[in-house]
């Protein structure tokens, strides 16, 4: 390895990118990483974190309108928009300020700057060629920008220009009723805003269970939300108003409605980045606009491997750090797979929305017999104690075998409590064994052995 400058280098420094290259450091590899904008990447800079960061303030602010449930009177509370979104970016400054010392710590050496596959064994950065016997691909995705007329005009933005408004629009139509679309209608909302939800398909939420997403649904609409399904978005158009969002509704192409607000935000999904990257003229196969890979993330381009969005599937920053970990393994001589039996997503409005493995419906589907039961937070003593009794857990098992095979959930805190059914579901436990597992009383995670309990046939709480 001698002739090369790294024994490793990573084009990409979010989730999926650092990861990978502290664990490469980890393992002895002399380690660069290049990153076009700030370490850390979307998830950190511009997705995950800054959006929970402004979602925790309207979680406060929701939960002083709600004193009075607890016997509590404030008086005279008021926000200030500006000072939400400072904290914001002061939480996303120390959080970047971690990812740069840990950089350091690792001696992992830093290149600021958009680079470019050069070839299979080099990385173009500033003008810079960087050589190095293993490249890891962790470029990313970006915000999908589908082709409706007007999408480019004044106050229309994506996710990333949310994270930069000066003030709270007083009306917002946002188009895609995915996580990102959910959140940001969710945050605005709770603020005050007055916001129209558009979604194409038959729900939000389409990847999720069918009545999960029907609850959340009944939710929103609950706190003021319109939400729209099956609305096909056809033109954005300036009125005297700011925007107009014209759209019909599926199987209905003559009757075209139409919603006004200040500001739209199109949120249908994002793409991986592999254009302008250097990969197919390196050999790289992109099959979706996603660089393919096996189960070791490797390209089949001697050296070469990818992880992260830009593999394509779920778009998630834990998946992206997951694969990380097994394409240093891979290039450190240490054979692993990945495995995505048991990868769980999140959904940060209120209720919260939590998932892993399949769903009823995509097991029966793919032929398991399958069969599942639901709990509901309004009968766990925690949920009630603290006012939180919306929504409810469903478990997933094969009957065949009785393993554990999938969860939904929608309630409080249930994206910091899929963790103990994910582990589960990895580890291929049957119910009767997860079932087993002792759960603190009282905790709102009471309802996951509950729920676990109804699939077998004897919930104690129902």
């Amino acid at each position: 390895m001698s002739e090369y400058r790294y024994d490793v280098i990573v084009l990409g420094g979010g989730p999926g990118g650092y990861v990978a290259a502290i664990k490469s450091a980890q393992k002895g590899f002399r380690t660069a990483i290049v990153e076009k904008s700030f370490i850390g990447g979307t998830c950190l800079n511009i997705g995950c974190i800054p959006t929970k960061a402004l979602l925790s303030s309207a979680e406060a602010w929701a939960s002083i309108r709600s004193m009075r449930d607890f016997g509590i009177t404030i008086e005279g509370a008021s926000f200030d928009f500006t000072k939400i979104m400072n904290r914001k970016d002061r939480v996303v400054k120390q959080l970047r300020g971690g990812v740069e010392f840990l950089m350091k710590k690792n001696a992992i050496d830093v290149y600021a700057g958009s680079g470019k596959l050069s070839g299979t064994n080099s990385i173009t950065v500033n003008n810079d060629e960087l050589t190095s016997e293993y490249i890891i691909l962790a470029t990313g995705s970006a915000p999908s920008r589908p082709p409706i007329p007007g999408l480019d005009g004044t106050n229309v933005v994506t996710s990333n220009e949310m994270l930069s408004l000066e003030k709270l629009p007083e009306s917002m139509v946002v188009i895609g009723g995915g996580a990102i679309g959910i959140e940001f209608a969710y945050l605005c909302n709770t603020l005050g805003t007055k916001v129209t939800l558009l979604e194409g398909l038959e729900h939000i939420l389409p990847q999720e269970d069918e009545q999960i997403a029907a609850e959340l649904a009944a939710s929103l609409k609950k706190k003021g939300i319109n939400v729209i399904a099956n609305a096909m978005v056809k033109e954005i158009s300036d009125v005297p108003e700011g925007k107009a969002v014209s759209f019909n509704l599926k199987g209905d192409d003559e009757n075209i409605q139409s919603q006004t607000a200040e500001l739209v935000l199109v949120a249908t999904g994002r793409t991986p980045i592999t254009e302008n990257c250097g990969f197919a003229e390196n050999g790289i196969t992109i099959e979706k606009r996603a660089v393919k890979v096996n189960a070791n993330m490797y390209t089949g381009i001697a050296g070469i491997y990818a992880i992260g969005d830009v593999v394509g599937g779920m778009l998630l920053a834990h998946k992206a750090s997951a694969e990380a970990a097994v394409a240093v393994d891979n290039i450190a001589g240490i054979k692993s797979e990945m495995s995505y039996r048991a990868i769980p997503t999140a959904l940060y409005s209120s209720p919260q929305v939590a998932s892993v493995g399949l769903t009823e419906a995509a097991a029966i589907a793919a032929g398991i017999n399958a069969k599942s039961a639901t709990f509901q937070f309004r009968a766990i003593g925690k949920a009630v104690a603290v006012g939180e009794r919306e929504g409810n857990v469903k478990i997933v098992i094969n009957i065949d075998d009785n393993k554990l095979i999938g969860c939904q959930a929608i309630g409080p805190h249930v994206t910091d409590m899929i963790t103990g059914v994910t582990l589960a579901i990895e580890n291929e436990m049957t119910v009767q064994q997860y079932a087993h597992s002792v759960h603190a009383h009282p905790t709102l995670s009471e309802i996951f052995h509950e729920a676990a309990e109804a699939v077998m046939g004897h919930p104690v709480h129902m």
